[in-house]
């Protein structure tokens, strides 16, 4: 954790902090440091976007993106106190919670869980789920999102977790270059990459998760106790942001995928087909129904992450929620 904070420390300055819990309390929202578990994926892009777009800008927040390497290193971060509010996957935010990182989930991203794909090589032998026993699968890195998935991959075929092997290989050109050398055969990442894999003639997608989770949490925004009871102005202006920019993802299309053909370097036709897949799920008011809520609860007993159950206002904060003044 000593040497993920002075990373962090490092990443925070180049954006032009120091690593401080600045602003906030009586003298307004100020500064606001946000860690990203992945920076180029469809269900992270108002991170950006909503930067440009200037709506925390407007609410008097200023909002800096710590960029690191999946859920978990978004779990240290807020550990170590260099981030105030984590974009990060529903399982791997609320296993830190509950293993002692001060903090809860605040609001909703998504709760489908079709937006993630596993992708193998254009030319792969697997042409179905069944082919992945006893198969490398790529994840970003332990405790992530993609780490959980490639787990629930075994799970929902009855296998036991060691069926399918899961090797650590960092981000989406990390992951490409194992899948080209065959060192792994196949890994999880989310929609965009699939289709544009796809268009490039490198990769196919083999499956969605969308049949495989459901009546969980895909994605949520967690903000740390400290935040949520010294700088409850922040953590509402951040998700008024947030969802302001959803909302306006939601009615720009054209726009949106114009913005995303630019921050992800790809096509038009793929920004375009990961829009339709992907925006129906991206909450528009932080809301979680409870039977999700339940659901995330019942996946950590899956996961072996608690023995028993927790109840869910051990991970889950709803004071914030529907946030009203998105628009």
């Amino acid at each position: 954790m000593a040497g993920v904070a002075a990373v962090l420390a490092l990443t925070a300055s180049a954006c032009g902090g120091d690593g401080s819990d600045s602003g906030g309390g009586d003298g307004g929202p100020g500064t606001i440091k946000v860690g990203v578990g992945t920076r180029q994926t469809f269900e992270f892009l108002p991170a950006e976007y909503g930067v440009d777009l200037g709506v925390w800008k407007k609410r008097g927040l200023n909002v800096e993106n710590v960029y690191v390497q999946g859920g978990g290193q978004v779990s240290q971060a807020m550990a170590a106190g260099q981030v105030q509010v984590g974009l990060t996957t529903g399982s791997s935010g609320a296993d830190a919670i509950l293993s002692g990182v001060p903090s809860k989930v605040v609001g909703l991203i998504g709760k489908d869980f079709k937006m993630m794909q596993v992708v193998v090589a254009k030319d792969s032998p697997i042409t179905d789920v069944k082919g992945l026993k006893g198969k490398t699968v790529g994840v970003s890195a332990a405790g992530s999102l993609t780490d959980y998935l490639a787990k629930m991959i075994a799970v929902s075929q009855g296998w036991s977790e060691r069926d399918v092997k899961r090797a650590n290989t960092g981000g989406l050109n990390e992951q490409l270059a194992a899948l080209e050398s065959g060192s792994i055969d196949a890994f999880v990442w989310s929609a965009e990459a699939g289709f544009a894999l796809e268009e490039q003639g490198k990769g196919r997608v083999l499956m969605d998760f969308g049949d495989v989770v459901k009546d969980s949490v895909f994605e949520n925004i967690i903000a740390t106790n400290d935040a949520v009871k010294k700088r409850e102005a922040s953590v509402r202006a951040y998700l008024e942001g947030w969802y302001e920019t959803v909302n306006y993802m939601k009615a720009h299309r054209a726009e949106t995928v114009a913005y995303m053909v630019k921050k992800f370097e790809v096509s038009e036709t793929v920004a375009g087909k990961t829009y339709d897949h992907d925006i129906g799920n991206l909450s528009g008011d932080g809301s979680i129904p409870e039977a999700n809520l339940k659901g995330l609860a019942a996946s950590l007993v899956a996961q072996g992450v608690v023995d028993d159950e927790p109840a869910t206002d051990e991970f889950w904060d709803g004071r914030f929620v529907p946030v009203a003044k998105a628009g």
